[in-house]
């Protein structure tokens, strides 16, 4: 966006140049795929933690892994969130044992903007993005306001508030307090099943950060958080009781996560594009869960490092990074059951990871960008040491038009029973022998997208369409097609998943925004008896989103969903009674808000998710009899509570201007 300011004569003490950035936009000048999400498109939903706030992205998405722990995934390209790279402010984050759930330990309120990557990130950031990397921003002690307020409630029983709140320690240091709290105390069984719709729980979630800077050329932070998640569902009989009879059936999950984490970096004077930086992360997180007869066990205590060196060759055209890399963790992940002596699983795991990258990047004008990065690994786990080469190319042959081509490279290591807990959820038995001994997981990830800006009048209309192809040379797979009553962990080779998005936004006249997305994905596994499509993954998606906002105070905000059909597991020699279609009813959802800004600094807001109320009436076979056989709740494939209306509120003192 281009300002040209015309003298007029007059003499002005202060001129302020206001702009309006898209709440939600590509970078065009970067050589990989990458949308920025700022923290207006975030306040389109009720956005109460990480996994609930791509309501309005296509890109993800977000569905619930079973019928009972209330656990939202994301998916990209098809495949499952632990195969994207999601990071904390340049920091592995929801990884290991908080590969499921460690989106629901970042609460939305906390969040300043978030970057996606669609297909292969940096060599910098690691090993481990395969299909994307989803990298999230908090408030800082210089960005966040002085005050920042938010409380939510729904029909469902939850509440929560979330406060930041940030102080000067002198010219060059500043402190910010992120604190969070929420409760689900509805014990809610819409369909009438005897089983919750939600658990129940609490969460809290307390930081603290500090930031410096100093005339010398040197910044930077240090932080530390804790969070302990409680939650409990299963047979409505279980929830209400303190001292539930051993006969029913319950869920419970209990986990704590304490991290301390931190960044240094240096500027040289002398050299304006040379600087050198260093991230570190040490954290312990443990859970301890209950799956009717099963019960989990796990702990993870991990050390990340990495140093990064950047600089010029010669001129801005030829610019390269450089650094060395640690990552060690110490994992215990076990599961017993009641009638059975012994673990059903056991595995200690201690893995030592040093590294090292280069990435060079060919930029000879604005319209061609290439990024050519490698990097080598030794896993002491493993014992074995592996490269990973990533490239993005992109090229604008208008200045209208953007094309991108990137590959390569990611691998990373299953936690078998952390990452599939949802299967717990069920009667069946659980099956190893095809999972052991571990492998990594391999894949290779390719795409290609287009971006396209088209003038109508003074506007823009912005295409962006985009295809990725990800094959695993060897993936974990969790098979319940072979026996209803059995779940057999294998790893595969030939799973493989294809996806397509095209997606069009329109300002369609002032301050009226209109997006409309459509999605193909064709992803399938290696099971036992062959390839067949992934489980739960819809092939066709689409949704379209209406914003408007007054000049003053008013936003309005509507969101229509489209989910095609998903694939189950087969049922086929299930008893009459507890088998299902193969596949499951498409379906329609519709999420609508409302946002009233006042001048005080209160922003109030009204909404609804799912206001059409659909609802999947069965999503749990044998639910009458949950320690017999043929009970499994791994057939959630659409909303099970229903219509559910929400309220809220943010109070925002900003800080006062030098």
């Amino acid at each position: 966006m281009n300002f040209i300011l015309v003298p007029t004569g007059s003499s002005l003490t202060e001129v302020d140049v206001v702009g309006r950035v898209d709440a939600t936009s590509v970078d065009l000048k970067r050589a990989d795929l990458t949308y920025k999400i700022d923290d207006k498109e975030l306040r389109k939903a009720a956005c109460c933690n990480l996994s609930e706030s791509f309501e309005t992205n296509a890109s993800v998405d977000v569905s619930f892994t079973d019928a009972i722990t209330g656990t939202r995934q994301i998916e990209m390209l098809g495949l499952a969130g632990k195969y994207a790279l999601i990071q904390r402010e340049n920091i592995p984050f929801a990884r290991g044992l908080n590969a499921n759930t460690g989106l629901t330990y970042i609460p939305g309120p906390f969040v300043q903007s978030i970057q996606v990557t669609k297909g292969l990130s940096s060599v910098l950031n690691g090993y481990e993005s395969i299909t994307g990397q989803i990298n999230v921003e908090f408030y800082k002690p210089e960005t966040s306001p002085r005050l920042l307020i938010n409380a939510f409630g729904n029909q469902g029983g939850r509440f929560e508030g979330n406060a930041i709140t940030t102080f000067d320690v002198g010219e060059k240091v500043s402190t910010a307090f992120l604190l969070h709290g929420s409760s689900n105390s509805g014990v809610n069984d819409v369909n009438g099943d005897g089983f919750v719709d939600m658990p129940t729980g609490s969460q809290i979630n307390l930081s603290n950060r500090w930031h410096y800077k100093t005339t010398t050329g040197w910044e930077g932070q240090l932080g530390i958080s804790a969070i302990k998640n409680d939650k409990v569902g299963g047979q409505k009989s279980y929830v209400e009781n303190d001292n539930p009879v051993d006969s029913l059936w319950g869920y419970e999950s209990h986990g704590n996560r304490v991290e301390l984490f931190g960044k240094n970096g240096y500027v040289f004077k002398d050299k304006a594009f040379r600087s050198i930086g260093l991230i570190y992360s040490l954290s312990h997180q443990d859970h301890e869960g209950t799956f009717g007869q099963k019960h989990h066990y796990a702990d993870q205590n991990a050390f990340y490092l990495n140093s990064i060196f950047q600089d010029i060759i010669g001129t801005t055209t030829h610019k390269y990074r450089a650094g060395i890399s640690l990552q060690a963790e110490n994992v215990s992940d076990q599961l017993t059951a009641d009638n059975i002596d012994g673990f059903l699983y056991n595995l200690q795991r201690e893995e030592i990871v040093p590294g090292a990258y280069v990435e060079y990047t060919f930029e000879p004008g604005t319209r061609f960008t290439m990024v050519a990065g490698i990097r080598g690994d030794y896993n002491s786990y493993f014992d074995k040491a592996y490269i990973t080469p990533r490239l993005n190319l992109r090229y604008m042959p208008t200045e209208n038009t953007t094309l991108r081509l990137g590959g390569g490279r990611g691998q990373r290591t299953a936690n078998v029973v952390a990452e599939n807990l949802n299967i717990l959820a069920s009667s069946r038995s659980v099956d190893f022998n095809g999972a052991l001994p571990i492998q990594p997981e391999v894949a290779w990830n390719s795409g290609f997208s287009v971006s396209q800006n088209i003038p109508i009048g003074s506007k823009f209309l912005k295409l962006n369409a985009d295809a990725f192809y990800t094959w695993f040379e060897n993936k974990l797979v969790v098979d319940l097609d072979r026996d209803p009553t059995q779940a057999f962990f294998i790893n595969t080779k030939g799973s493989q998943s294809f996806s397509f998005l095209a997606q069009a936004d329109y300002e369609v006249f002032k301050n009226f925004e209109w997006r409309l997305a459509y999605k193909y994905l064709d992803a399938r596994e290696e099971f036992l008896d062959g390839q067949a499509p992934s489980y739960l993954i819809p092939t066709h998606r689409a949704f379209t989103n209406f914003g408007y906002r007054t000049e003053k105070s008013w936003k309005f905000d509507l969101t229509i969903n489209w989910f095609g059909e998903k694939r189950l597991p087969n049922t086929e020699l299930s008893p009459t009674e507890f088998q299902r279609n193969e596949y499951s009813e498409d379906f329609f959802t519709v999420n609508a808000q409302i946002n009233k800004t006042f001048k005080n600094g209160i922003e109030v807001f009204a909404g609804v998710d799912n206001l059409l109320n659909f609802r999947q009436d069965d999503p749990i076979i044998n639910a009458e009899n949950p320690n017999a056989d043929y009970f499994d709740t791994n057939f959630a494939w659409g909303p099970i509570f229903g219509r559910n209306i929400y309220v809220g509120l943010y109070y925002t003192l900003e800080k006062k201007k030098k």
